[in-house]
């Protein structure tokens, strides 16, 4: 291995990984290390990828049970849950995707990547740990830290307990519990609660705040939190857990609810899912002037951190914690670094997916954000239930929303709550980041019958009763 590299790169997920293809393919000597199983980061191995894998045998199960339906008579069928196949389909396409990322980097000259723990001994100098008896020291002019995140645990009394599982252990689980306690009812408690309680597992959901799903657009949210208890999942809201305690071959979880009235809930598996926190575990970073606190690595404008040559994308610096969000950090930061044009991206015009049963997907800013940064916004709204493709798919429940600027149309954020939402985001972004107005929306044509109809439907509807001076739909 060569000692001598342009840029150090730590952390190969979807942060780490594109900057550092990008930064060899323009000539640049790069060296991308990498602790984890392989290539792809948390978001491949105990993220977003197999949660989703998860929640596919979950969907293709529903579809089962509903095919009474649609007017389909089957034969009976055996729809017991053969957990070991669908933990071995998720095993195969986590490793397929990781040997296919690799293949991709070893075809890239001046790009070295080295499964092993980096930790910075000066601002140009690290150790790379590839086995405990094989540490190789390299000097390097820039560096980017791309470590992504982990679980973070609250200091909940009796927490480490066997039974007591964090989002990247229950991807592992070796049998699907009989009660399930998840403690957190953000996107990864919401998305692993449905999928358990569909595989038959009783769920429990406790929350300190007052909603699930914290920042996202709250009309949506309370209808999916009554959709999910609808369906019989258990949600209680404005609850402080105290200890989760041992009791003979059970726990369980002692909590006060909104009434400050204690209550014990009862189970065989607690999920904690309080949110995560940037990872900058032995990295060194006491050996530079890299910055960080809780909320993670501190950096400027251009993600270069307090140690100049020293950068950082990703989970590692804070929110917004998503995967295609590190990656377009990571792309831009690659740019800049070849000084060519690199526009940072904008959280204000991000997007996202909770893959929630239905989805709930957001682009832009919510409309409470949108008051409080003292915008003047109207609001589009589209009832799903009259949508002919949502009809024709037995999925009509949700709605779609879109924040626009009051004077100039211009629009700010779109929120779906819908079975194909995720479909539709792409569309969103593309709105929310050139900042079209209503009418542009109004004017295009749609395919019939299509999801994406929706946002035509919601634009002329509001243009219309703006027009009239009536209040919007």
């Amino acid at each position: 291995m060569n000692t001598d590299y342009d840029v150090l790169i730590i952390g190969g997920g979807p942060g780490g990984t594109p900057a550092a293809m990008a930064l060899a393919m323009a000539g640049k000597q790069v060296l991308l290390v990498e602790s984890g199983a392989g290539l792809g980061g948390t978001c491949l191995f105990e993220g977003c990828i197999p949660s989703k894998i998860f929640r596919e045998s979950a969907r293709r199960l529903r579809e089962l049970r509903e095919a009474a339906d649609f007017g389909l008579c089957l034969p009976t069928l055996d729809t017991r849950i053969n957990w070991s196949a669908i933990q071995e389909r998720k095993r195969n396409i986590l490793q397929r995707r990781s040997q296919a990322a690799l293949a991709r980097v070893e075809k890239i000259p001046g790009l070295t990547f080295v499964q092993g723990r980096a930790q910075f001994i000066s601002a140009h100098e690290a150790e790379i740990s590839i086995t405990d008896a094989e540490v190789q020291r390299v000097q390097f002019k820039q560096a980017i830290i791309a470590t992504g995140s982990i679980p973070f645990r609250p200091p909940i009394r009796g927490i480490d307990h066997p039974r007591v599982l964090d989002s990247e252990a229950i991807l592992n689980i070796d049998h699907i519990p009989d009660k399930l306690v998840i403690i957190g009812a953000g996107p990864i408690g919401v998305e692993l609660g449905q999928v358990f309680h569909t595989f038959g597992s009783r769920v429990s959901i406790l929350e300190a705040a007052p909603n699930i799903l914290g920042p996202v657009d709250q009309e949506l949210a309370a209808q999916l939190r009554q959709r999910m208890q609808d369906d019989g999942i258990e949600i209680h809201t404005d609850c402080r857990v105290n200890a989760i305690i041992h009791s003979g071959q059970r726990v369980y979880v002692e909590y006060l609810n909104a009434d400050q009235e204690k209550q014990h809930c009862f189970t065989d598996t607690v999920l904690v899912v309080a949110g995560r926190r940037p990872n900058v575990q032995s990295l060194g970073l006491e050996n530079t002037a890299v910055e960080h606190d809780a909320h993670g690595v501190k950096v400027n404008a251009t993600l270069e951190t307090g140690e100049a040559g020293i950068y950082a994308v990703g989970d590692v610096i804070g929110q917004p914690m998503f995967a295609h969000w590190a990656t377009t950090q990571g792309l831009a930061l690659a740019r800049h670094l070849l000084g060519q044009p690199a526009p940072f991206p904008d959280p204000l015009s991000n997007s996202a997916v909770i893959f929630s049963e239905p989805e709930l997907a957001m682009a832009g800013l919510t409309e409470a954000a949108a008051r409080e940064a003292g915008i003047e916004v109207e609001i589009a709204r589209y009832d799903f239930q009259h949508d002919a493709r949502s009809q024709i798919s037995g999925r009509d429940a949700g709605m779609l929303k879109i924040v626009f600027e009051k004077n100039s149309h211009k629009v700010l954020g779109v929120h779906a709550l819908t079975e194909g939402a995720d479909a539709l985001m792409g569309e969103a972004a593309l709105l929310v980041k050139a900042g079209l107005p209503l009418e542009a929306i109004a004017g295009a044509i749609h395919p019939h019958p299509t999801l994406s109809e929706s946002f035509v439907q919601a634009a002329r509807s509001a243009l219309a009763a703006l027009s009239m001076g009536k209040p919007k739909p």
